[in-house]
């Protein structure tokens, strides 16, 4: 007879925690997958497998700052700042669920990552109008990945998004689309611009739904959902033949430039976090440097400086 494994206290306690990220925080599953591995890593390192209790309200802010820099060893900037993001969430959890008398969090500063420095990376005006004429609208593929396209940079989605997209999603007579939203998290409701409306509806009567699905974006050849991963392969190699970079997953970068021509157009940030789905305002505030005539108007003149 097999014997049952046990779930050890680790287990259980990082299974509370994603629950929090996921119904409490309301983060991205991608994002509470990623945290709760760093969590498990720091747990694992602390205390042992079978350990019966964890003596969680003994942990010090030291043993947190001496992780973070014995992992600096294994991991570029970028990864540790997501390492300290989510040490720092997890501490924030453990204070509010009891199960540690203080929030441990400031324990951590911020990590600096040169790519933070530098501006989004985005498509000018006229790099994705030249994107968008390289579809050949003739063809049911050209249809569907020029309204894909449009989807992903005329409404910031991400690529999961577009390649869940279902025809109960989209309300044709009032203009709108409802985005499902994972667990904890609010339903979106974007107005859908007439060009990407207009592509979604050529595509659809081109290649109407077949049989039992209701999905908008399915491949051509047997109507199958499309993977978000080769949604965005799909981008990437309309972006190599529009001259404007080498093949790969390139989706995102139309939900960076969506973003940055809006904070140019003048909208604030809370705008662009509520239109991007964002959870925290801090995710979006990377925009702010690509608003130019705001950055303009704030800057302080040298001394002696006489303005025009």
């Amino acid at each position: 007879m097999k014997a049952i494994a046990l779930k050890s206290p680790i287990d259980h306690l990082v299974k509370d925690y994603q629950e929090h990220l996921l119904n409490v925080a309301g983060l991205q599953p991608s994002t509470c997958q990623k945290w709760t591995f760093f969590v498990r890593l720091f747990l694992n390192a602390q205390y042992r497998p079978k350990a019966p209790r964890l003596q969680l309200h003994q942990l010090k802010p030291g043993v947190l700052l001496d992780f973070v820099l014995q992992q600096g060893e294994h991991y570029r900037p970028g990864h540790l700042q997501s390492l300290a993001s989510a040490l720092r969430s997890f501490c924030r959890f453990l204070c509010v669920s009891g199960r540690h008398p203080q929030d441990l969090s400031a324990a951590l500063p911020a990590i600096s990552g040169q790519h933070r420095k530098d501006l989004p990376i985005y498509l000018s005006r006229a790099q994705l109008r030249a994107l968008l004429e390289v579809f050949d609208r003739r063809t049911v593929l050209g249809k569907r990945d020029y309204a894909m396209v449009l989807c992903l940079a005329g409404l910031g989605l991400r690529a999961g998004e577009v390649a869940r997209l279902s025809l109960d999603d989209v309300d044709w007579r009032e203009g709108w689309l409802r985005l499902a939203a994972p667990k904890g998290r609010r339903e979106r409701r974007l107005p859908l611009p007439d060009q990407a409306g207009r592509a979604l509806a050529a595509y659809l009567r081109s290649a109407p739904p077949k049989g039992a699905t209701r999905l908008l974006v399915r491949t051509v050849r047997n109507q199958r959902a499309m993977s978000r991963s080769w949604l965005s392969r799909r981008v990437g190699a309309a972006m190599a033949r529009a001259g404007l970079g080498a093949p790969g997953k390139r989706a995102h970068l139309l939900r960076r430039t969506f973003a940055t021509h809006l904070v140019q157009q003048g909208a604030s940030l809370k705008a662009v976090a509520d239109l991007l789905g964002h959870a925290s305002l801090s995710t979006t505030q990377v925009y702010a440097k690509v608003n130019l005539p705001m950055l303009r108007a704030v800057a302080q003149p040298w001394p002696g400086e006489v303005r025009p």
